[in-house]
């Protein structure tokens, strides 16, 4: 059921986005307040959607999976992304630990890249994840301090990752929408 919600989810904000920049003539009679922003719902809720598909595009591409849908089977490891079931061949596969430490608690992950750079990044999408549950899906090597301190800073890189995704999206479509007469067209 949830798999479904976020399909039909990442449909409806692409398509508030479209028609936000596609009806532009109309809400813009609208008008806009003293800081040049629209008056107008759709374009506020297009911004809206542009926030939300910035922070969750790895979940939304289909690039990552939580701990709990992702099975090892012999060599391949299975997961049930937004876009469907993924598999990834472990032999030869690079695979990279990494940690997003948090108020919660630190959630740890994996990035898997086979053979024919496919990744599949796998980690718990709320909250502390289980390591216990990454590490039966590949073992990993000893833990060291250097080891953490590159898992925690390839988790830094991941969060940045998406703050500059939410910035580009946010900024194209506020670049589009905001400015009075500026349009596609």
């Amino acid at each position: 059921m949830g798999l479904w919600t976020t399909r039909g989810a990442v449909v409806v904000m692409v398509l508030v986005i479209v028609l936000a920049v596609v009806d532009r003539p109309g809400w813009e009679r609208l008008g806009f307040d003293q800081d040049g922003s629209p008056r107008a719902a759709l374009p506020n809720a297009a911004l809206l959607c542009a926030l939300v598909l910035g922070i969750g595009w790895q979940w939304f591409a289909g690039l990552a999976a939580p701990s709990s849908t992702v099975r090892r089977d012999g060599d391949d490891l299975r997961a049930l992304t937004v876009l469907g079931s993924r598999r990834v061949r472990l032999p030869g596969a690079f695979v990279v630990r990494f940690r997003i430490w948090s108020g919660v608690g630190t959630t740890h992950g994996l990035i898997v890249l086979d053979r024919r750079c496919r990744a599949l990044v796998v980690l718990s999408p709320f909250g502390p994840a289980d390591t216990g549950r990454t590490r039966a899906l590949v073992p990993a090597a000893e833990d060291s301090l250097w080891r953490a301190v590159g898992e925690h800073l390839l988790g830094l890189g991941w969060l940045l990752a998406t703050v500059v995704v939410v910035f580009v999206l946010g900024g194209a479509l506020g670049a589009v929408l905001s400015a009075p007469g500026s349009g596609l067209g």
